[in-house]
């Protein structure tokens, strides 16, 4: 009887690390949750029901190169954000990183890509450059969430109008409800080639900030350090294998 219950804890014993072994795997099989912004042509937006644009081809390019299995979650970008200070989601893209973001989140060393925001004002307005110091005391149409530099997101005398989406922000201005709005370039022109309706009634007007824009990673995510060095390893061979200029060449 003593050899039995011995020989019945013996399996008892192997069943629980048994056990300990398949959850490990499974846990490790499961793939790190990224949020891609859903509403951002050209850089990342949804098509089809997947996440879609620039920034998500080069993100899943690093990723790929790194050998780490990501699923990218498409969500607005200030659900996106709140998700990573939750610790919900292990990082977000694109945030742009300056003194307001730096010790919020963790960060990978290079960049993801550069970009350029600018200042739109309605094509009646007189042709003049308008800079930051000419945006105190009109209207800006911003969108939710969004950073635009140091300069302008610390300066309280801007008299900030926040909307949904840069979409909702340029069919204010068009219609005369804000003076200026601020939206990345590239974005700008997506607007107007597939919004025909607005593209002759606003103009670049001017330049605000060409930042870096990075994925923020959440501080409290275990394991985090090891999966940004990952990243880093990742995007460091795209760039060097040419990859990374194949897809900006896919994007212009």
């Amino acid at each position: 009887m003593a050899g039995l219950r011995w020989l019945r804890g013996g399996v008892q014993v192997a069943c629980a690390v048994l056990l300990c072994l398949v959850v490990s795997q499974a846990l490790a099989a499961e793939p790190i949750r990224i949020g891609a912004e859903d509403d951002w042509r050209p850089y990342s937006y949804v098509e089809d029901g997947k996440p879609a644009g620039f920034a998500v081809d080069l993100a899943r390019a690093a990723w790929k190169a790194a050998g780490v299995d990501v699923e990218l979650v498409p969500l607005p970008y200030a659900r996106c954000m709140k998700l990573v200070d939750n610790g919900v989601l292990a990082g977000c893209f694109n945030t742009l990183r300056d003194a307001r973001t730096e010790d919020r989140y963790r960060w990978h060393k290079k960049p993801l890509f550069k970009a350029r925001i600018a200042i739109y004002g309605r094509a009646s307005q007189p042709e003049t450059r308008v800079e930051l110091a000419d945006l105190v005391g009109s209207r800006i149409g911003v969108t939710n969430g969004y950073d635009y530099g140091e300069a302008f997101d610390n300066d309280t005398r801007m008299l900030r109008d926040v909307a949904p989406s840069d979409l909702y922000s340029v069919r204010k201005l068009v219609a005369g409800r804000v003076d200026y709005v601020l939206v990345f370039d590239r974005v700008a022109q997506q607007i107007a080639r597939n919004h025909p309706e607005l593209a002759p009634g606003f103009k670049q007007r001017g330049v605000l900030v060409e930042p870096n824009l990075y994925i923020s990673f959440a501080p409290s995510k275990p394991g985090i350090d090891t999966l940004i060095a990952r990243f880093d390893a990742g995007l460091e061979k795209v760039r060097r294998t040419g990859e990374y200029a194949r897809i900006e060449a896919r994007w212009k």
